[in-house]
């Protein structure tokens, strides 16, 4: 008797242990498919042509960016971007606490206070599309500084090491899995196979922030809406960034969006970059082909220190 109440027990844990599991985690994919990867970023752009972008910074247009995928020499994948930015005002590079300093320093030096930014950056993929490296170089002109990340993933963890100034700082992070590494002024060129109700994590980096290099993110497909591009409406996806774990306040304001059409295209994204609100703007391919005419090339060379353009 007692067995059978037993059998009877293990069967109805097993059915709802079952269940749940189903529930959670096999019908949401099944339901919303999986949510973007480097596999799949991969496969749409490798050996693409190279993808230009116009970079707004305050709604006012003060430079560009190139992206592009690539094979590496050891036989990885590479994901290539340059972004370049000019006369941005010392002021809002800086923490608020240090902005009285800057303040001073705009004022006494005039127009030398307004900076480029010259940014390369790299994103290694493994063969089985996993992330492995990433490098991030920025050039702060007119006093051709160079600041330096780098990073390495190993066993679900991110190492990062940052050089500035002469000095280096270490740090190591849990990495979420499926996670898709942005660098904080490179565009995302496509996120294929979106459906709403998506959602993964964006390990956002950047040399400029010494304290925090690396911040988890949540992006999250909420709705489709309209968007004017390329001389013509087309529905896109809305994709926004908020702060992972995000519950209420301050917090769940969103980071930054981005549009992205039906077939992965990601048209435009907008992200809060310090207190400048930056948005990239997709260039067709015929601004794309200008746009390389002019820079040239050889426009990614990580270790290339840029021209002063001001």
């Amino acid at each position: 008797m007692h067995s059978r109440w037993f059998n009877a027990a293990v069967v109805l844990l097993w059915l709802t242990t079952m269940g749940w599991l189903v529930k959670a985690k096999v019908l949401p994919p099944l339901i919303k498919g999986e949510p973007p990867s480097y596999r799949r970023i991969v496969a749409s752009r490798l050996n693409e042509p190279p993808i230009g972008w116009n970079i707004l910074v305050n709604d006012r247009q003060l430079g560009w960016a190139l992206t592009e995928v690539g094979p590496s020499p050891i036989g990885l994948t590479e994901i290539r971007g340059r972004a370049h930015l000019d006369k941005l005002p010392l002021k809002h590079l800086t923490p608020n606490w240090l902005k009285p300093l800057t303040n001073f320093l705009e004022l006494s030096a005039g127009d030398e206070s307004k900076l480029q930014l010259d940014v390369r950056s790299l994103i290694t993929i493994d063969p089985l599309g996993r992330l492995s490296q990433f490098e991030s170089t920025v050039w702060l002109l007119p006093w051709r500084e160079r600041l330096r990340v780098r990073g390495n993933v190993e066993g679900g963890k991110m190492e990062i090491i940052l050089s500035a100034g002469g000095l280096t700082f270490n740090h190591e992070f849990p990495l979420p899995a499926n996670a898709l590494l942005s660098d904080a002024l490179s565009p995302q060129t496509e996120l294929p196979g979106l459906h709403q109700g998506q959602s993964w994590s964006v390990p956002i980096y950047s040399p400029l922030w010494p304290n925090q290099p690396l911040e988890i993110i949540r992006a999250t497909v909420e709705d489709k809406e309209p968007i004017f591009w390329d001389d013509d409406v087309h529905e896109a996806w809305l994709v926004v960034y908020r702060s992972d774990g995000a519950t209420s306040g301050e917090s769940q304001k969103p980071k930054g969006r981005l549009w992205v059409r039906p077939d992965g295209a990601v048209l435009k994204q907008q992200v809060a970059f310090f207190d400048l609100a930056v948005t990239f703007e997709r260039l067709d391919k015929e601004k794309t082909d200008l746009l390389l005419h002019t820079i040239g090339e050889k426009w990614w060379q990580p270790n290339d220190e840029p021209v002063d353009q001001q």
